[in-house]
């Protein structure tokens, strides 16, 4: 589980997830409850015609074929819940054991590009790693969340390329007693609209395909597991630099 330094701010983080989750479900079961009703519609519209004698073949068609695209849409929203409820599972709790035991920059790397190398592949990007300083550096702390911290970054920026053959850099330098970690997209940017809900609340520009969820966990792991700092910088058009900081192991 994330750790919180006061009961305060553990009630507040739960407070902006349990918002989010809200604000993320309520126009799929707003929707799904629309297309119960059209069925419900559509139902009656069809024992009606059953003994009409001028309905055709043709209609009864065309009401079946209404009823499937309102089945497809419960079957979308449905599985769009499912992923918000998995991702909430899967990051906020599985990913992040207490362990602080040490970990070095070297096999950091060394997972992130094994769990991204098939994504990488599907979707027709390149990762580029640039490690500026020295690869048994130690970090404490469990390694796979800071695995999975990346793993939310690198997808997004996979994402943002929409299909399209793209590049992605991760650059690892020391800075000011810390560790800086850099990764660079040159995709289509972040809308202005979003920047400033993006670490602090469930936002997403991916639509229905998208929880939101993952850069706002990813930055509480940062912040609590790590005591470290994540930030980004963007241009729309241009492309997006997300930087992580975290304190070496003394």
């Amino acid at each position: 589980m994330i750790e919180y330094k006061s009961e305060q701010e553990r009630l507040a983080s739960l407070g902006r997830l349990a918002g989010g989750i809200v604000h993320n479900l309520k126009t799929p079961i707003m929707s799904i409850s629309g297309a119960v009703e059209g069925l419900r519609n559509l139902v009656a519209k069809y024992e009606q015609s059953i003994y009409d004698q001028s309905v055709t073949t043709s209609d009864h068609r065309e009401i079946a074929s209404d009823m499937h695209t309102l089945l497809n849409q419960v079957q979308a929203y449905c599985s769009y819940m499912s992923d918000i409820v998995d991702t909430v599972k899967g990051q906020a709790t599985t990913h992040c054991d207490s362990n602080n035991e040490s970990f070095t920059i070297h096999e950091l790397v060394k997972r992130i590009e094994l769990l991204l190398k098939h994504e990488m592949l599907r979707l027709n990007c390149i990762l580029n790693t640039d490690i500026k300083m020295d690869f048994s550096t130690e970090l404490y702390g469990d390694v796979n969340c800071l695995v999975q911290v990346f793993d939310n970054i690198i997808v997004n920026a996979i994402q943002a390329y929409e299909g399209k053959k793209g590049r992605i850099d991760l650059v690892i330098e020391e800075d000011e007693g810390s560790i800086l970690f850099a990764v660079r997209d040159y995709a289509k940017g972040i809308p202005v609209t979003v920047k400033e809900k993006l670490l602090k609340e469930m936002v997403t520009t991916k639509g229905v395909e998208g929880t939101g969820l993952g850069m706002m966990i990813s930055n509480s792991i940062v912040k609590a597991r790590f005591q470290g700092k994540m930030w980004f910088k963007s241009i729309e058009g241009k492309g997006t630099t997300f930087y992580v900081r975290i304190p070496r192991k003394k």
